[in-house]
C-alpha cells in the first residue's frame, strides 16, 4: 500500500508545470551571464520518453564565445536543480547577428550534447 501511495504521489507532479518553472529559472541565470544579448531555453518532455531542454544563447557581437559558453554552462547548472541527470542538452552559443558561427559544448571537451549530469561535472557542481 505504501509504495502505491508512493507512485501515486510521483506520477501526479505536473511534468510541464516543473519544465515552466526550471525554463523561467534557467532563462534569468543565462541572461545574467556577461555578454548574453539573449536566451531561448525550450524544456520538453513527451510523457515518458525523457525530457530534453534546448538552449540557445545570443552573444554580443565582440563576446568571447568560449567564456560566454563556459559561464553559460556553470549558469544552466545552477538552474538544473529539478531536472533529470540524464536529460539531454542541446546547447548553442553563437554572436548576435551570426547564427551560424556559433559552439557547442563540445570546444570545451563534453559531448556535443551532454547530459545535465554531465554539465553539473563540468561545473562543478556534480
Amino acid at each position: 500500500m505504501g509504495l502505491l501511495t508512493w507512485l501515486l504521489g510521483a506520477c501526479s507532479g505536473d511534468p510541464q508545470k516543473a519544465g515552466d518553472l526550471f525554463v523561467a529559472e534557467a532563462t534569468a541565470a543565462l541572461e545574467a551571464v556577461p555578454d548574453v544579448v539573449t536566451s531561448n531555453v525550450v524544456y520538453t518532455d513527451p510523457g515518458g520518453m525523457g525530457a530534453t531542454v534546448t538552449v540557445r544563447v545570443t552573444a554580443s557581437p565582440t563576446a568571447d564565445l568560449l567564456t560566454v559558453l563556459d559561464n553559460s554552462l556553470k549558469a544552466f547548472s545552477a538552474a538544473s536543480s529539478t531536472l533529470k541527470p540524464l536529460s539531454p542538452v542541446y546547447f548553442y552559443v553563437f554572436p548576435d547577428g551570426s547564427v551560424e558561427n556559433g559552439i557547442r559544448p563540445d570546444v570545451l571537451g563534453l559531448r556535443q550534447s551532454p547530459t545535465v549530469e554531465e554539465i553539473r561535472k563540468y561545473a562543478g557542481g556534480g
